[in-house]
């Protein structure tokens, strides 16, 4: 027996030896894993060929065998495509030494126009099959099925960026530095909506690596540089270096003020002296943060009647990278300045509980979620899990894990509302989406040893990061269902900015995701190579030796932005959510990064302004239907109780049918930004309220009664209620 067990001993030690010398060696897993995404590689090649001969109607040289049927699908009916899009699975391998066969699953989607305008929208499922042997590679597209297909005639929005005088580029900072982890990759910059004069029209302040700039708005959707004048820019070449924004009225005037984060440089403040001008304020204000902050908001946390102010800063990409990447906690603390009403801060970060935490923060999002009173915050963070922090008065504790958001993610923003119309709010959180997510699952992945050891959870962990959003509906007892599966809203793309805004007026919340990474819309995009490659050499990349260079190729570049229009309480089973970008005019193809939803020429109808890297600013003008009613409020808050613009009260709207459609006043707008102070309630064919009551940060609650008279908007003065909104000021 002795002998069986020393043998069997032998056996297992023999055996854990060879493992751990397969797995302990990156190079080893490296030079078997290599081959694989070469295979993959090739047939990545032979689906980007079968796009870009669908993209012309006539027949080209060296197609892909088997296009013909695919293009006769795509092009039938139609004048001319708008776009072509493709999504795999993961494909079959089949190896021998005579040759390699590659062969999977591929659903193509078009958007294209009839002749009369109308746009169209249809997906096939085809097989594409990459061989190569000793003569070369070859590619076989094998027609399948139509999937889908959808068409609209009147899309509910326009571009007017022209005639809005807009269409300003984004400048980099002068700055001679690299990311560390993808070069020429720069964080964008954000955007504020404010009506900075008081004359009742919402304006727009536009952060810019370089110079960022102030738009006047003339009640008709046109804007005006008005940046040196307002003391905001020395000249048209030269002001405030920005990445994000936040506006606020901090010190209970009647004006907005304005702060802005610098990836590069310290946040700053600028108090609005209330006669068209901005004064920096940042030497006396109290706020003092270095340096790679991204966004802000403003929120009165400690129920005292102000804003207060919370700052995400992540971590430094052009000095170090995160490690690990599925849960970094190896970047710089966020800020929480408290305010004394004055436009005066002081730094209560430690204080409430949250200087420990170092994650790589890049958006915060403002939200009483348990609808307590208190506003609580959610912090979403590149390279990792989510916080959601409880306001337990005093305190910020984090309840992520017990309420199910943790959302392991590269995260870059969300959005708060109400989707499934149960009064509670629920949450949108987004992510990078990337096709190629299975990459994961091929033999010999170049992990570390603690990662081989405990391979699922690895795998596991990485295609989590890659699969794009989540989205959690709130439950009765304040924790959350992931219903992503079921959202119709996970595939976005490599999406920065997320917000929620009911963009066709029918009483349900909306989502607008920008979409894109680096690219200018040349053909080639190396997104493959990166996914695999970071993964392969990440140990390189956090040892400072490796950056990846995309040499004139795109990685995730110029991605179709996506309009997630709310069903309205679908049927069970039935998705949330469904894309409509195309179909109603928001084909926006860029490196997107932040975008807001507000009224911009007044019409009742939420427009959307979208700020992208490498391309020019976009608005885009919505519009609504005969039978599409809204009401617009404007808060205002009393002096000493409230803050002036009733930021994080909540307003509650009671249909004729008996539905309520529950909504809070938090503005800030995703990724870098800040969204529209006025709360927009569409509300489908109803021509009147039955109720509606706000309850006030302070926790005051005003019934207001019903409204008789919609598509208007009004002021709710905490003090002397509802009035109509017709001329400026308070």
């Amino acid at each position: 027996m002795r002998r069986i067990l020393l043998v069997l001993g032998l056996v297992l030690a023999a055996a854990a030896g060879w493992w751990v010398y397969q797995n302990a060696s990156l190079e080893r897993l490296r030079s078997r894993f290599e081959p694989w995404m070469a295979r993959l590689s090739r047939w990545r090649d032979g689906c980007e060929a079968a796009r870009r001969a669908l993209r012309s109607r006539e027949a080209g040289a060296a197609e892909p065998a088997g296009i013909a049927a695919l293009r006769s699908w795509a092009w039938d009916g139609l004048d001319r495509l708008g776009y072509v899009d493709y999504r795999v699975e993961k494909p079959i391998h089949d190896i021998r030494p005579e040759r390699e066969r590659t062969s999977g699953r591929v659903v193509f989607t078009v958007g294209g126009f009839r002749t009369d305008g109308t746009r169209v929208e249809r997906a096939a499922e085809t097989t594409v099959t990459e061989e190569k042997d000793a003569v070369g590679s070859r590619v076989t597209i094998a027609f399948g099925r139509p999937l889908w297909n959808r068409e609209e005639r009147s899309p509910r929005f326009h571009d007017g960026t022209a005639a809005a005088g807009l269409g300003a580029l984004r400048h980099d900072p002068p700055l001679p530095i690299v990311n560390h982890l993808l070069a020429d990759l720069w964080p964008g910059s954000g955007v504020a909506v404010l009506d900075f004069d008081r004359d009742g029209y919402e304006d727009l302040f536009v952060a810019d690596g370089v110079r960022s700039i102030l738009y006047r708005n003339d009640g008709a959707g046109r804007f005006t540089d008005v940046t040196e004048r307002a003391g905001l820019a020395k000249s048209p070449t030269e002001g405030v270096a920005a990445t994000g924004v936040a506006a606020g009225d901090i010190d209970g005037d009647g004006y907005p003020d304005l702060l802005v984060t610098n990836a590069f440089g310290p946040v700053r403040l600028f108090h609005n002296r209330g006669d068209g001008t901005f004064e920096e304020t940042t030497a006396a204000s109290g706020i003092a943060v270095p340096g790679n902050a991204r966004s802000a908001a403003f929120a009165d946390v400690d129920g005292d009647g102000d804003l207060d102010l919370f700052v995400c800063v992540t971590g430094d990409y052009y000095r170090k990278m995160p490690d690990p990447p599925f849960d970094a906690n190896d970047g710089l603390p966020n800020f929480l300045y408290l305010n004394d009403g004055h436009g005066h801060f002081t730094d209560a970060t430690k204080a409430w509980g949250i200087d420990r935490m170092t994650r790589w923060s890049l958006s915060c999002l403002f939200q009483d979620y348990d609808q307590d009173g208190r506003v609580d915050l959610m912090v979403t963070n590149d390279f990792g899990l989510k916080n959601l922090y409880r306001n337990a008065g005093g305190r910020l504790e984090d309840v992520a894990k017990r309420t199910g958001t943790l959302a392991r993610a590269y995260g870059m923003s969300g959005a708060w509302a109400d989707f499934d119309g149960d009064g509670r709010p629920d949450v949108y959180t987004t992510g990078t989406d990337t096709q190629w997510y299975f990459l994961h699952e091929y033999p010999a992945i170049p992990v570390g040893f603690m990662g081989r050891l405990f391979l699922p959870f690895a795998i596991r962990w990485c295609e989590e990061m890659a699969e794009g959003n989540h989205l959690f509906l709130q439950k009765a007892d304040h924790t959350f269902e992931d219903a992503t599966a079921r959202s119709g809203a996970q595939h976005a793309g490599w999406n920065w900015s997320s917000i929620a805004a009911d963009l066709d007026d029918d009483g349900w919340p909306d989502l607008y995701a920008t979409n894109g990474l680096l690219g200018d819309g040349r053909d080639r995009d190396a997104e493959l190579e990166f996914w695999w490659q970071t993964l392969a050499y990440w140990d390189d990349y956090v040892a400072g030796t490796k950056t990846f260079h995309s040499n004139g190729a795109g990685v995730a570049g110029m991605e179709r932005d996506r309009y997630f229009h709310n069903r309205g309480g679908a049927a069970a089973g039935a998705p949330l959510f469904e894309d409509r970008a195309f179909l109603d005019g928001l084909d926006l193809e860029s490196n997107g990064r932040a975008a807001v939803a507000f009224d911009a020429n007044g019409d009742g109808a939420l427009d959307l302004y979208v700020r992208s890297n490498g391309a020019p600013e976009a608005l885009f003008l919505g519009s609504r239907r005969a039978d599409e009613h809204f009401l617009r409020l404007r808060l205002a808050g009393s002096p000493g109780r409230d803050n002036r613009d009733g930021i994080g009260a909540e307003v509650t709207a009671v249909l004729p049918d008996g539905r309520r459609i529950v909504t809070q006043n938090v503005n800030q707008s995703g990724y870098l930004s800040t969204g529209s102070p006025i709360v927009h309630l569409g509300l489908g064919r109803a021509t009147r309220l039955e109720g509606l009551a706000v309850r006030w940060p302070s926790g005051y609650r005003q019934d207001l009664g019903a409204v008789a008279v919609v598509d208007r908007t009004v002021v709710v003065d905490e003090a002397a209620g509802v009035r109509d909104f017709t001329t400026p000021g308070r």
